[in-house]
């Protein structure tokens, strides 16, 4: 197999992978993901995609108020296994990162209606903490789209993802009920190309801030890779995704 160096190894291809990813390819530095699925997209690509950022810019609390009454919901539900100082940096920086993404790449996020699991807990929430990133036309990522990781078929309709912790579900369960929903669903599906999926694209995916381009010439590795069955010289493809900002913010590589 080929031998490779890089500045960072990143093992995973989830949300926590490949934000760590753009961040320091952002930073100049070479990176390399390695992923041992044949998809990229980890568990993140199943999950509905909900980040939990006390003190985000939607939430009703801001700074130090958002801070405190989060500390006293997580003291509520971990008690005595609490990691107070994980905690601590986690507060802090936790809405810097939702702002950095926004700010740095293609990603954006949108409130939601989602509470706290358990919003009665002193320091809980109803809502304001809870948020996704916007839906994203994964086309954008042209022959890399059949590489993402599709998300489970119980949160998608017609191959369009939805997800009960927005208005999507509400509307399509009211949609016979209400012209405000039906209108909604109407838009939704008109919007939505037979046979192309929409899905929630998290930090990670690395669609126009980080386009995967080839630069290998044994494509059929790449076929190979795809179908499960890699030659007996390799077990990946390995590839390089460059930023859009190449020359400055270094690079990042994937092997899937």
């Amino acid at each position: 197999m080929e031998h490779m160096e890089c500045d960072v190894l990143v093992a995973g291809s989830g949300a926590g992978g490949l934000s760590a990813a753009i961040v320091m390819a952002k930073a100049g530095l070479d990176v390399l993901v390695v992923e041992k699925a044949d998809l990229f997209g980890g568990t993140t690509a199943l999950s509905g995609g909900v980040l939990w950022i006390p003190g985000n810019r939607w939430d009703p609390q801001k700074g130090e108020e958002a801070r405190v009454m989060a500390r006293r919901y997580l003291n509520a539900e971990a008690g005595e296994t609490l990691d107070s100082e994980s905690v601590e940096q986690f507060l802090k920086n936790a809405p810097h990162m939702v702002e950095w993404f926004e700010r740095e790449t293609c990603v954006r996020f949108v409130p939601t209606q989602y509470p706290d699991y358990h919003p009665d807990q002193p320091g809980g929430a109803v809502v304001g903490r809870s948020i996704l990133a916007q839906p994203f036309d994964i086309r954008a990522l042209g022959d890399d789209m059949a590489r993402l990781r599709p998300p489970l078929k119980t949160i998608t309709f017609m191959g369009m993802m939805f997800n009960s912790s927005n208005a999507d579900l509400k509307h399509f369960f009211n949609a016979t009920r209400s012209l405000r929903s039906f209108t909604y669903v109407v838009r939704r599906l008109v919007a939505h190309p037979c046979g192309t999926c929409f899905a929630t694209a998290v930090p990670s995916s690395p669609p126009a801030a980080m386009p995967l381009q080839h630069d290998w010439p044994e494509r059929r590795w790449m076929r190979a890779c795809l179908s499960g069955r890699p030659p007996p010289s390799s077990t990946c493809l390995c590839r390089r995704a460059v930023s859009s900002e190449r020359a400055s913010s270094g690079r990042a590589r994937s092997c899937v």
